[in-house]
Parts: structure tokens; C-alpha cells; sequence
């Protein structure tokens, strides 16, 4: 009698646990990441990064120290078994960030030594021009899109002369990978003292536009129609201005009014048919301007 035997080869295995030997590197190398940063350690926790193309291997700003101060280190962290899937090793981690439970699914190389998809993509609208931190790192004054630890975000937008400032906390999305996280600020609003301010350097404007004798003067909105002259302004009515916040491109701050200013004058003028002439009246004028926050206060200028 001829006896048959079957053997059974687990190598095309495409779901359950790791190899052994990755599922073990895999273990160690989520949780010698996750003991950096709860240890404040960015230099190790990037160390263990695989290497992206094109990418600085320091990481960003936000890949650092500074921005892994105790309070927005990930808590409490859990690990799940190591398992392999699409030919990756992966491990779940489960951890506490400014009181939220967010859970992530970490891919690793296939030796297990290397973090593929541990990063946070944090997102930050509406700045507005304002300095931006994360963290109590400085960020610049745009919106951003930037890479960053697991943990919790304190975003901040700080006042100026024009907006107050604000402050929002981010997690990472809990129950959906954790991939990414958002701190979206709401439209600023104008600090009390700046409508004042900018009427203040409207009105401003407009009389240095009137001390002018010239028929027109660039950047006013009066101006008579003439080649040559000198001409006596004075305004008899300042239009009403009304500050609004505007939210994408140009200034911070535009205004415009009720179209109801008025400016006099009086003129020796050539006219564009090239005849001298003497005379005076009245231009009514609309207005439109912006206002921007600098070092120093507050800029407005007219358009």
C-alpha cells in the first residue's frame, strides 16, 4: 500500500497574524515610537519614520520637542496583536489626547522596523493674517496644512490691532484612522477700538486729499476734470465708513460708505479742449478703501 502525504503551506497567508519575526519587530518598534513621545523625545520618534522621497528626514517644525510638551502628548496607550495586511504588518494603538479616545491603525515595512503611516496631517483655517502656534511653536500668519505627532493641538491665533485672538484644541479624527485632525477659526471679528481707528485715518486721508491743488490727485476719490489748474478743495460732507472683515485675499479689512460725500472747489483751470477758465462747485465722491494690521497699528488705504 502506497501512503500519500499532504503537506500545507501557511505562505500565502494574506490576513490574520504577522510572520513571527515581523509581528515581534513590528510590536517593538510602535511601541519604542509611542515611548518617545510620551518621553518628549522627537529625535527617536522621527528615527523610527520610513523615509518618504523628497521629504526632509528631520521632519517639519512640528516634528520637535517643542511642540511635544507634556500636556499634548498622546496617554494612555494601548497596543493591539500584530496582523498582516496586503503584505504589511499592522498595528492598532488606542490612546488618550486632551480627553479624547482616538485609535489608530499603524502600518509598518514589511520588515516591521519601520513607521509608514503614524503621522497626524493637521489642518488650521481662517488665520486671517494673524501669527499662528501649535503647540507654542510660531507658524507663520497662513492657513496651514502641516504634519504632526499623535497627541492633541492647541492652535492659537494671536490679536492684533485689527482681530482679537483665539485659541482652539485638535485631536485626531477618533475612529477613523486618526489620520487627521482640523482647527477651523471662525470669521474674525474686529477688536472695539478698531472701527474708530479706521475712520480716524479715513478722515485723514480725505483731508490730505484736500490740501492737495492739484485737479487730481492719485489715490483720492475727487478729483476735477481738467489738464492743468490750481484748484482750492475743501470737503463739505464725509461720507459715512463702514469697516467689514473680509475672509480670502486683499486686505483685512475693507470698508465703503453711502456714496454721500461731497468735496467744493474752486479753480483756475485749462479744460481738455486747452480754454482757461475760472469756476467752482460741488463733486459728490464714494469711497472705498482697506485696512490692514501692522507692527505699529493700523493701515488704511484708499482705492
Amino acid at each position: 500500500m502506497l501512503a500519500v502525504i499532504v503537506l500545507v503551506s501557511g505562505c500565502g497567508k494574506s490576513g490574520g497574524d504577522a510572520p513571527s519575526g515581523n509581528a515581534v519587530a513590528a510590536a517593538s518598534t510602535v511601541q519604542a515610537f509611542f515611548s518617545a513621545l510620551t518621553a518628549g523625545d522627537a529625535k527617536t520618534a522621527v528615527s523610527l519614520l520610513e523615509a518618504v522621497p523628497g521629504t526632509d528626514p528631520a521632519g517639519g517644525p512640528l516634528l520637535s520637542n517643542a511642540a511635544l510638551g507634556a500636556a499634548y502628548r498622546p496617554a494612555g496607550v494601548q497596543y493591539g496583536k500584530p496582523r498582516l495586511q496586503d503584505g504589511l504588518p499592522f498595528v492598532d494603538v488606542t490612546y488618550q489626547a486632551h480627553g479624547a479616545t482616538v485609535q489608530q491603525n499603524i502600518a509598518l515595512s514589511s520588515d516591521g522596523k519601520r513607521l509608514r503611516d503614524v503621522l497626524v496631517q493637521l489642518a488650521v483655517t481662517g488665520v486671517q493674517g494673524r501669527p499662528v502656534s501649535v503647540n507654542g511653536v510660531k507658524m507663520g500668519s497662513d492657513d496651514l496644512n502641516v504634519t504632526v505627532f499623535p497627541g492633541s493641538y492647541q492652535v492659537t491665533v494671536g490679536g492684533n490691532r485689527l482681530f482679537d485672538g483665539a485659541t482652539l484644541s485638535a485631536t485626531p479624527s477618533a475612529g477613523t484612522g486618526g489620520e487627521t485632525a482640523t482647527a477651523n477659526f471662525e470669521a474674525a471679528k474686529l477688536v472695539p477700538s478698531a472701527p474708530a481707528e479706521i475712520r480716524r485715518q479715513v478722515r485723514q486721508e480725505l483731508d490730505a486729499c484736500a490740501a492737495s491743488t492739484r485737479p487730481k490727485t492719485p489715490g483720492c476719490p475727487f478729483w476735477l476734470d481738467a489738464r492743468s489748474g490750481t484748484v482750492q478743495w475743501s470737503i463739505t460732507k464725509y461720507p459715512a465708513v463702514e469697516p467689514q472683515v473680509t475672509n480670502a485675499g486683499g486686505p483685512a479689512v475693507t470698508f465703503s460708505d453711502n456714496a454721500n460725500g461731497k468735496a467744493h472747489w474752486t479753480a483756475s483751470y485749462v479744460d481738455n479742449n486747452g480754454q482757461s477758465k475760472f469756476g467752482g462747485g460741488d463733486i459728490p465722491f464714494k469711497l472705498t478703501g482697506g485696512a490692514q494690521a501692522t507692527a505699529s497699528g493700523i493701515k488704511v488705504t484708499l482705492v
